[in-house]
């Protein structure tokens, strides 16, 4: 069973370390979902979730798409590079029963083609 966790020094928790990967990062876009990519100077990835009310109105919508993104980074995280990744929303999400994991799904094969270890 792996022991993949979701430990404090792989979020972007400060408005400074939003800024820098917003400001230095490069975009990555697939459906609603978008990332922004910067790298660190840090030996390990950092995620942190920019999902506000304009695109998911509902809390349960965000709240289910940062599950999942936490729990994809969580198994996937030893595979990426040492980068600040930020994850947003650039449009709505469909009200289909699953439109939050398909978009995850989506934009996690686009990242693991950019961003995977060499």
């Amino acid at each position: 069973m792996s022991r993949a966790r979701f430990p404090q020094r792989v979020r972007l928790l400060t408005p400074a370390q939003f800024d820098r990967a917003f400001k230095q990062g490069r975009r990555l876009h697939q459906g609603p979902l978008s990332a922004v990519l910067a790298p660190n100077a840090l030996e390990h990835p950092r995620i942190g979730f920019a999902l506000g009310k304009k695109f998911a109105k509902r809390a349960v919508q965000r709240n289910r798409l940062k599950r999942l993104l936490r729990e994809r980074f969580r198994h996937r995280q030893t595979g990426l590079q040492a980068v600040d990744m930020v994850v947003f929303l650039r449009s709505r999400l469909t009200d289909s029963a699953n439109a939050e994991v398909e978009a995850v799904e989506r934009l996690w094969a686009k990242l693991d083609s950019t961003c995977a270890k060499s």
